[in-house]
């Protein structure tokens, strides 16, 4: 078969004629098909690079938080059992009684005991736990007349310096007296709000106080309670 184009570059020499236009569209197709692969490299690459980097962002945003975290954390020394035993001839509030319960502070932490209904003499015997922060704050208490429809009463406070427990405390642990003892005491006064001495012991490897308040800024009432003090290396 002749081939009708008489340009030896556009016809093969064996058998049927290959027009110029077949040939060009190959070539066209070739280069958009390397265009294209070239494209998607390139998109793939800017895809790869965006994830990286979003990434590295989330990666440095969670070192920030965790940075800020840390820097807000308090150190802690040991942890204090406040066992809030009785009350004794509390404030009546509601007309002949009143519904008391104990709220407890030390620093930014506070715990509550439960509602006694009518008593001016309750009995919780409910043990309470807070942290001790390493700048040992003064533990707070504060009584409260219970009621459904306005705010609670008022009925005293009292506060009390842990140090001298959390310094017993920590000093319990180096020594090798087993059998119980006294290891301090806070002294009643009339610059003080005790009602006896609060006695520091040190019994069945624990050291205890137990302690008896007058309430303040309340016409009367007093508050007995039984403090543990348990240093975090134990």
């Amino acid at each position: 078969m002749s081939c009708p184009f008489p340009s030896p570059g556009f016809c093969s020499s064996s058998s049927r004629c290959i027009p110029s236009s077949t040939s060009a569209g190959v070539a066209l197709d070739k280069k958009l098909s390397e265009k294209q692969t070239t494209s998607g490299h390139r998109i793939h690459g800017l895809g790869q690079a965006f994830r990286n980097s979003w990434r590295r962002k989330e990666s440095e945003q969670k070192a920030t938080k965790k940075s800020n975290s840390l820097a807000g954390m308090i150190e802690f020394v040991g942890l204090i059992k406040v066992n809030v035993v009785r009350g004794t001839n509390l404030a009546v509030r509601d007309i002949v009684t009143s519904d008391p319960y104990v709220i407890l502070s030390l620093g930014n932490q506070s715990v509550k005991t439960r509602v006694i209904k009518n008593n001016l003499n309750p009995v919780w015997n409910e043990q309470l736990m807070l942290s001790i922060p390493q700048h040992i704050p003064p533990l707070k208490l504060h009584v409260f007349d219970k009621d459904t429809f306005k705010p609670d009463d008022f009925m005293g406070d009292a506060e009390i310096d842990i140090q001298p427990l959390v310094s017993a405390a920590i000093a319990s642990e180096s020594s090798s007296i087993k059998e119980p003892m006294q290891l301090g005491k806070w002294v009643a006064s009339k610059d003080n709000t005790l009602v006896r001495d609060g006695i520091i012991t040190f019994v069945d490897g624990t050291v205890k106080q137990e302690i008896a308040l007058r309430l303040q800024n309340v016409e009367r009432g007093v508050l007995d309670i039984e403090l543990e003090c348990v240093p975090l290396t134990q």
